[in-house]
């Protein structure tokens, strides 16, 4: 559908939504929704699972026409348009994850559909010329293999296979997912690089901190419809946006009792028997630590550049990298023994770890909840080779209750659940372990907002009951909120610790962080 050329086309308006709406029957999907994106901006979006995000970008990108409202691109109507006359018209949705074909090469993949051709022929020097050219100043090879690609490396190579395509409006659909801080510092210069040559962004997140670092505006959707928004970002507060996403002001978690810097020598002596874990002269890939030790109660985070042995460290503490020498003791037990070689020794010692993604290691997306919850714990309620389902049915009550899972009841497939719900299960399945060590890699990653403060609450809850916690996040707003320390690492060592809410806030964490990868990039240079 198209109409004549409306103000926004000289106006500096790229895309304006008019009064949208999507119905499915009775249901409502979206009603109402208006907002516009200016050229070159990047335009941020939020709201809960459920809000209707996913069915607004795919109005926009045409997998889906509106029962009612207009899509104005450059102030013409396009709504209707299919996904190819959308991407014709230069609109493009990136998905969460990327897709890219692994087998081929990043030049293959780059103009893919679109494959310069002599005769009946591909055209492969033309190919890889048109690649090399798209590709210069990323450092990407264009004859490399795809599959060897890092994770931000194939997001940008799908925003760049938009360009390619005469791409002008990318919709990018949580494209942090799975990046480490550093990965999303290197894809928000490369967007803002882009955003100066007059790309325009959507921006799908559930940070609110990554809405106020890349996004020049933002509009909020809430149940299907507009919560809110600002053209003007420069004034606006997490808080604030929490509240908009959630229709009532969010009082974000922030722990007490943060140890001031003047106990850092007791902490540092801490004698074995009061820690409940301590370690000394751990080697293991990555990691050279010569002593560490976490007290009751405590919650460390650690931060650093991959690489630098912050995650490497925590998975060698569960047996995910096996240490090759080194000593521990945990609380309880008599001496000092060698770390564990494996998960299963972990857990039965003591230790949980909470993977950075649960889809591939913390659930199994054909069981139920229940024996998603139990499933960790089932040699502690066998006898003799048998599962005791009374008990087992008690352990999994009790963790759907404590939890505050969403389900009718703990029969409901675990595929059924928000990814929210789905975190408070892979959660819920390591406390009912009785860890006396949690070790929790990006625990919030992918949740709403107000899901990331019942896990907040959760977790500092149990710590009221000595349980002794690690935590690793991108996320350093979220990090300063919820620990006492942090470690800060580099080349495999501890090379920093901050103590206390004087020292432990998101700009000297920002500072550490980005400090340590500029001396890493000097030393790599020199």
């Amino acid at each position: 559908m198209q109409g004549a050329p409306a103000p926004e086309a000289v106006s500096g308006v790229i895309l304006r939504i008019d009064a949208l709406t999507k119905a499915y029957g009775a249901f409502l999907a979206l009603e109402d929704i208006s907002f516009s994106i200016r050229r070159g901006a990047i335009h941020g979006l939020l709201g809960e699972n459920g809000a209707g995000k996913s069915t607004l970008v795919g109005l926009i990108a045409g997998l889906r026409a509106p029962t009612g409202g207009r899509i104005l691109l450059d102030g013409r109507e396009v709504q209707g348009l299919d996904v190819k006359a959308m991407e014709e018209a230069g609109v493009f949705l990136v998905t969460q994850e990327p897709m890219i074909v692994d087998e081929l090469s990043v030049a293959e993949n780059l103009m893919l559909g679109r494959w310069p051709v002599r005769g009946a022929f591909v055209d492969w020097h033309r190919l890889r010329e048109q690649a090399r050219h798209m590709l210069e100043g990323t450092r990407i090879d264009p004859r490399a293999r795809a599959g060897s690609l890092s994770a931000v490396e194939r997001r940008k190579l799908n925003i760049l296979r938009a360009l390619f395509s005469g791409g002008r409006l990318i919709i990018l659909d949580e494209p942090t997912a799975a990046l480490t801080l550093d990965d999303r510092a290197v894809l928000f210069d490369f967007m803002r690089e882009l955003k100066g040559r007059d790309i325009s962004f959507i921006f799908i997140s559930h940070y609110n901190d990554e809405i106020l670092e890349i996004c020049d505006s933002v509009t909020v959707l809430r149940d299907g419809r507009l919560a809110g928004g600002s053209d003007d970002l420069a004034s606006m507060t997490t808080e604030r946006l929490s509240g908009l996403v959630l229709g009532h002001d969010l009082q974000l978690f922030h722990r007490d009792d943060k140890p001031a810097a003047s106990h850092v020598d007791a902490v540092l002596s801490l004698r074995d028997v009061d820690a409940v874990l301590s370690l000394r002269d751990v080697r293991a890939p990555a990691v050279r630590i010569d002593a560490f030790a976490i007290r009751p109660g405590e919650v460390v985070g650690f931060v650093g550049l991959p690489g630098s042995g912050a995650k490497e460290f925590a998975q060698t503490l569960f047996g995910l990298n096996p240490a090759r020498s080194g000593r521990m003791r945990l609380a309880g037990e008599a001496g000092e023994t060698a770390l564990p070689p494996g998960p299963p020794e972990a857990l039965s010692r003591g230790i949980a770890y909470l993977s950075d993604d649960r889809r591939r290691d913390g659930l199994v997306a054909l069981l139920s909840i229940g024996d998603n919850l139990s499933m960790s714990s089932l040699g502690a309620l066998s006898r003799f080779g048998f599962v005791r389902r009374q008990r087992e049915a008690g352990l999994i009550r009790r963790y759907f209750s404590e939890m505050g899972i969403k389900a009718a009841n703990p029969a409901v497939s675990i595929d059924a659940l928000s990814g929210g719900n789905q975190q408070k299960v892979c959660l819920g399945r390591l406390l009912a372990t009785q860890p006396r060590l949690l070790i929790l890699d990006e625990p919030t990653r992918g949740i709403d907002v107000g899901v990331k403060e019942d896990v907040h609450r959760t977790v500092d809850a149990l710590t009221r009951n000595g349980l002794g916690v690690i935590v690793i996040t991108a996320d350093l707003d979220e990090m300063a909120r919820i620990v006492d320390r942090v470690c800060i690492f580099s080349d495999g060592r501890i090379v920093e610790t901050l103590w206390g809410s004087g020292e432990i806030t998101t700009q000297r964490l920002r500072a550490a962080a980005f400090d340590r990868r500029d001396v890493a990039e000097a030393s790599q240079g020199s």
